[in-house]
């Protein structure tokens, strides 16, 4: 395949991933919670973060699948032992989102919680941000993030898959922090002011 129908097939991945992170974002919206919520009562919302999971999980492998089985094209393979390094930079990133999403409550946003408490709808009223989230406003996109672009090898069907997440980590984070804003006010602004949103020491923008 000559270069020009490799990209075309690369902005085809992009444009599946941007459908996958729109739909995923109007199922995390209020509006979305509140319709189930209208449609099946209180049971309905207890179990709707664990159906939003099960769902972004089976609508992500269709994605993953198309990356892999369409023709693809090589940018670049780190050679060894450099390709360890990198992976090791990746299992930090990896631990970095894991550490956060204890932070923040591991069963709450699994679903589990929800389920096994049925007084529980959200975590504790309160703004967090202590632990990771003294350095970023997202600390489980950016660990996220580094997980995906320390990647040993990089494909183009692989780049433009790393490319739909991270607009789509960009946007979702900036739809997730209205929200914020709505239950939070002036603490949430205060925060957002002095803490960057994904790159430590980036307080502008990222």
């Amino acid at each position: 395949m000559n270069f020009w129908q490799i990209l075309g097939i690369s902005f085809l991945i992009l444009l599946a991933t941007g459908v996958y992170g729109l739909v995923h974002s109007l199922l995390a919206s209020r509006q979305a919670k509140k319709l189930v919520e209208s449609w099946w009562g209180y049971e309905g919302a207890r179990w709707y973060r664990m159906g939003y999971n099960i769902f972004a999980f089976i609508a992500l492998l269709p994605l993953l699948a198309l990356a892999i089985i369409l023709p693809d094209g090589l940018i670049y393979m780190i050679p060894s032992p450099w390709n360890g390094l990198l992976t090791l930079v990746q299992l930090m990133g990896a631990g970095l989102a894991f550490v956060a999403a204890r932070q923040t409550g591991l069963g709450y946003l699994a679903g589990l919680s929800q389920l096994m408490d049925r007084n529980i709808r959200q975590p504790q009223n309160k703004l967090e941000t202590d632990g990771l989230y003294r350095f970023v406003r997202h600390p489980i996109y950016t660990g996220a993030l580094i997980f995906l672009w320390a990647a040993p090898q990089l494909t183009w069907n692989g780049f433009a898959l790393r490319l739909g997440f991270t607009l789509y980590f960009i946007i979702g984070g900036m739809a997730e922090e209205k929200r914020l804003v709505e239950e939070f006010g002036d603490e949430y602004r205060a925060y957002r002011l002095r803490t960057p949103m994904l790159i430590p020491g980036m307080k502008k923008h990222l």
